[in-house]
């Protein structure tokens, strides 16, 4: 048989980034078994590579659904895959450094990253919601492992199996809010001339939004269905709100968050932002496709719009001020990090509330957001080597002693208060003039007077390092895969700071 590219079909080579995601995972599974680690941060970032930027270049004219149109790709879904990759490049080079300056050998991290890649694309570009399942617990199980990787380390332990338990439940309430979902989208009804018809549920976007509208065609004709129309509503109303439950667990929403500052304490630092910014990207990418694709904020379908637009308000409005609050009163970088991934989950749900621009507006954000927060977390990764080693005393003054390393931190966390001209400055100008575009005019104020609380302790930091009389007791070595995404994440924080239409542009297919 004579097999060549050309004889693949569109839908083949469209899958065929997945694939190549898959195929890196298993042939580190492989380099790994046969002892040969040198290799591994090698494969993983060039199958990482490969896979984002066959996404881009190889995306197919008008997008396409693979998988029998369970999953997305082309036009935005291959710009998020791209951004799932470079979530995991950019640990990578962190990583690495990190375990040799600890001296850890933990080899089958690489894999890890790679397959939690993999479900957090699946997860994000989903048409299915069985395959919004599949991707959240493909991603889910990895990010386990690494809240729990130091086996002999009681945080790491605490860590994760308090991660696997509260996991465990969120999933379970998707699980069956999807199953509520399913048999809601069915219906059986008797015709005019007495016949029934059965039309059995689905779980694919298109099939149930199709349904649903034929269901409120057949109540708007007077015709008696086996489900009375408000049975259906509540029903429905029930499984979307525990399909929401489920990814208010994974973005951190109040009052799903308890779990957060625990788990990325307990966590390698590098990985503790990859957990931070690539599983909340395709979390919240998720449910933003479940939200409008469905219908689920549409005031005139069969779900109250109205009321579950309220609903994801409310969550942002108590996430933002929540995380922002909490995350000021915190002496530990790591967990005024973590607080602080809170709030900004908060102002991401807000602009998912203003509908379709605000969607995009928050893809923007969470890409921006990756950006900071995995330099952020990777340059303290650098610094620290013990627990004591990521309390904010203990980096008193190390702007005297290693001047480019704290300015690399510093533009991090500026952009991260949104501190013009920074990225961060343009994602949350985005954000929040979506929110009051939609008419949340309220929401937008708090969260911009909240955005001051942050402000405030994300300078704390800066002050510390640069204006504080104490001189750093903390050892820094630096590698050159550190120093190169750093710089790295810097230069592209600045550049979309300043032509933010590079990055919207093509998110406005």
């Amino acid at each position: 048989m004579n097999f060549t590219l050309e004889g693949l079909s569109q839908s083949t080579m469209s899958s065929l980034p997945v694939l190549v995601l898959l195929l890196t995972g298993l042939v580190l599974m492989m380099l790994d078994a046969f002892k040969q680690r040198q290799l591994l941060p090698w494969v993983a970032g060039v199958g990482l590579i490969i896979s984002g930027a066959w996404a881009i270049m190889g995306q197919p004219e008008g997008g396409d659904l693979v998988f029998f149109g369970m999953l997305d790709v082309g036009q935005m879904a291959s710009y998020v895959h791209l951004f799932l990759c470079i979530s995991g490049i950019f640990t990578i080079f962190f990583v690495k450094d990190y375990f040799g300056r600890h001296g850890r050998k933990i080899s089958d991290v690489y894999a890890l990253i790679v397959f939690a890649v993999l479900g957090m694309v699946l997860l994000a570009n989903a048409k299915d919601l069985l395959m919004t399942f599949i991707g959240l617990e493909t991603m889910s199980m990895c990010l386990y492992i690494f809240a729990s990787l130091y086996k002999m380390d009681p945080k790491s332990n605490e860590s994760g199996l308090k991660y696997f338990l509260l996991g465990s439940f969120a999933s379970a309430f998707m699980l069956f809010g999807i199953a509520l979902i399913y048999g809601a989208s069915g219906y059986a009804y008797a015709t005019q001339d007495g016949k029934e018809m059965l039309v059995g549920g689905t779980t694919q976007f298109e099939g149930i939004r199709t349904q649903l509208a034929a269901i409120q065609d057949l109540y708007n004709q007077g015709l008696s269905l086996k489900m009375a129309l408000g049975d259906r509503q509540i029903v429905l109303l029930i499984g979307a709100a525990l399909i929401m439950v489920g990814f208010f667990f994974k973005v951190a929403a109040f009052p799903f968050h308890n779990w957060t500052p625990d788990v990325y304490e307990g966590a390698p630092t590098p990985l503790a932002g990859f957990m931070a910014t690539g599983s909340k990207l395709a979390a919240f990418v998720a449910l933003g496709h479940v939200m409008l694709d469905l219908g689920f904020l549409n005031p005139e379908g069969l779900i109250d719009g109205t009321k579950m637009k309220w609903l994801l308000a409310s969550v942002a409005l108590l996430t933002m001020v929540y995380g922002n609050i909490v995350a000021a009163r915190q002496d530990n970088i790591k967990r005024m990090l973590a607080y602080s991934s809170i709030a900004h989950s908060g102002y991401v749900l807000l602009g998912l509330c203003a509908g379709e621009a605000g969607f995009k507006a928050a893809i923007f954000y969470m890409f921006i957001y990756l950006l900071m927060n995995i330099g952020a977390f990777g340059l303290v990764g650098m610094a620290e080597k013990d627990y004591p080693d990521t309390r904010l005393e203990s980096w008193r003054g190390i702007g005297n002693k290693a001047p480019l390393f704290a300015g690399a931190l510093a533009i991090f966390m500026l952009s991260l208060a949104g501190i013009p001209p920074l990225a961060g400055f343009m994602a949350k100008y985005l954000v929040f003039i979506s929110a009051i575009n939609a008419g949340l005019t309220l929401l937008a104020i708090i969260g911009i007077l909240s955005s001051v609380i942050g402000a405030y302790y994300y300078l704390k930091v800066v002050v510390t390092m640069f204006f504080s009389k104490e001189d750093s007791q903390l050892e820094l070595k630096f590698g050159t895969g550190p120093i190169i995404a750093a710089a790295v994440l810097v230069i592209l924080i600045v550049l979309y700071g300043i032509f933010p239409s590079m990055l919207m542009n093509p998110l406005e297919v």
